[in-house]
């Protein structure tokens, strides 16, 4: 278990780290030019969906690459397949009603808004990464690129 646990935190740790700070920035600009927690929410869950699979699919890129594999059209289309695959259940109900409720909701019982937000990211994630998880081992296991 040890390693899988290694291994799943080299696999999200860096898109964590991106999503965290690409929430955070989204929610804080809108926040403020809006004074919306709605759109707060919202422009934070998208943000963190930029910065998170943004960095995935450069992982993925480069590791190809790593592997002396043609960087093709078609190469594209299997890692966006197997993102697609790895991560599809775990966002589908993640950003349609987990994530945008859990940062707008934390926030609202908060003080500091910023922590709300990052607070409402954190239970999301715990949500997002069970069927995540799955997922990949299950696509490891049977899916040979």
């Amino acid at each position: 278990m040890i390693h899988k646990t290694k291994n799943w935190i080299k696999r999200y740790g860096l898109a964590e780290i991106f999503g965290t700070i690409t929430a955070l920035s989204g929610a804080w600009i809108s926040y403020h030019l809006t004074e919306s927690l709605v759109v707060s929410a919202f422009t934070g869950m998208l943000s963190e969906n930029i910065g998170y699979y943004g960095t995935v699919f450069t992982q993925d890129m480069i590791q190809r690459a790593k592997k002396h594999e043609k960087m093709t059209l078609g190469s594209s289309f299997i890692v966006l397949r197997n993102m697609f695959l790895e991560f599809g259940a775990g966002e589908a109900l993640d950003s349609t009603l987990i994530r945008p409720l859990a940062m707008y909701w934390f926030p609202v019982f908060m003080e500091n808004h910023m922590l709300g937000i990052l607070i409402g990211k954190i239970a999301a994630d715990l949500a997002f990464y069970i069927p995540t998880i799955v997922s990949y081992e299950l696509r490891k296991k049977y899916l040979k690129d």
